[in-house]
């Protein structure tokens, strides 16, 4: 199964991806690839930081099951190698869920979001986004947000990070029931 966790950035999808990984030996976390410059909170295995002309040569060849252009920076999410026994989680934004919907219409997606754009700012400039660069990823969570709902994405609210966690790795179990 394919797992799509989207959202703005400051919302706690990394964090509660990570939780989910840490506590599912089932679940498998897809290690993105970005032309962004690597910030101070990231972790060491959060992306794969790669030049432009990198990115471009493995998009060329296939290497992408999606990829995506965010405020001047690429993003791609490698295709996965088969490994039928574990589900993979992306952590991916909304764009490029819509390619991986496309592509495998059986995905879980779910749209992680702050309980609002005061609160979504205010952790954006905590985690260092300068006041002009968060005011930019608030507008663009405001359209993540519509076309999230358009897509039939399953909306988590993340206002208590263990209750977010819990109701995504409901929303797990349910649908690996229902395989």
């Amino acid at each position: 199964m394919v797992i799509v966790l989207s959202g703005p950035g400051g919302a706690g999808k990394g964090t509660i991806a990570r939780a989910l990984v840490d506590g599912d030996p089932r679940l498998v976390l897809s290690r993105s690839w970005t032309t962004r410059d690597r910030r101070v909170d990231d972790a060491e295995d959060a992306y794969v930081f790669v030049s432009r002309a990198d990115f471009e040569d493995r998009r060329t060849a296939g290497g992408f099951l999606e990829w995506n252009e965010f405020l001047g920076r690429a993003y791609g999410t490698p295709v996965p190698d088969a490994d039928e026994e574990r589900d993979f989680l992306l952590e991916i934004d909304v764009a490029g869920g819509r390619q991986v919907m496309d592509r495998l219409p059986d995905a879980l997606c779910m749209f992680v979001d702050a309980p609002g754009d005061d609160e979504l700012r205010r952790r954006l400039i905590g985690r260092g986004d300068g006041p002009d660069r968060a005011d930019q990823r608030v507008a663009e969570a405001v359209r993540e947000r519509a076309e999230a709902d358009e897509l039939g994405y399953v909306r988590v609210v993340n206002d208590g990070l263990r209750l977010a966690i819990a109701e995504v790795r409901g929303l797990i179990e349910d649908a690996r029931a229902g395989r």
